[in-house]
């Protein structure tokens, strides 16, 4: 057996035994957990689709208006048509524009490997050929 092979083979088995080892001397995992409670808050958290009481609802005895209606504000026409700039002037880059950078920056990479490729691969076989003829030559 080659050296790197017996090192590799030698690592992975000293690992094996240190996770045995550990896993006898402090054992983990979700079987060993304690079960706990959630709070009213956290249950209420991680199921956000329960319904609600309706004791709760402020609006429920004198049928107010809910706030998200109240806050929406009817646009204006003046207000829809207009493009708002944002201030100073500049505009701002998206991600839509930064993706386009970086496919540029890739493509322009690919090309200039591209063009290498063909340098190299056309340099060898015109040495080869010139070879090639100086030995059919002689």
């Amino acid at each position: 057996m080659n050296p790197i092979g017996l090192s590799v083979l030698s690592l992975v088995s000293l690992a094996l035994v240190s996770i045995v080892i550990a896993q006898e001397r402090a054992p983990h995992g979700l079987v060993y957990e304690n079960p706990e409670a959630f709070s009213p808050s956290a249950y209420s958290f991680f199921h956000p689709n329960e319904k609600k009481p309706e004791s709760r609802d402020p609006c429920a005895a004198s049928k107010c208006s809910p706030m998200p209606l109240a806050a929406q504000v009817e646009a204006t026409e003046i207000h829809e048509s207009k493009a708002k700039r944002p201030e100073g002037g500049k505009k701002k880059l998206g991600a839509g524009g930064i993706a386009g950078i970086v496919v540029g920056v890739v493509f322009v990479v690919v090309l200039a490997m591209g063009v290498y490729h063909v340098r190299v691969t056309r340099r060898t076989n015109i040495s080869r050929a010139k070879d090639n003829g100086a030995v059919q030559e002689a």
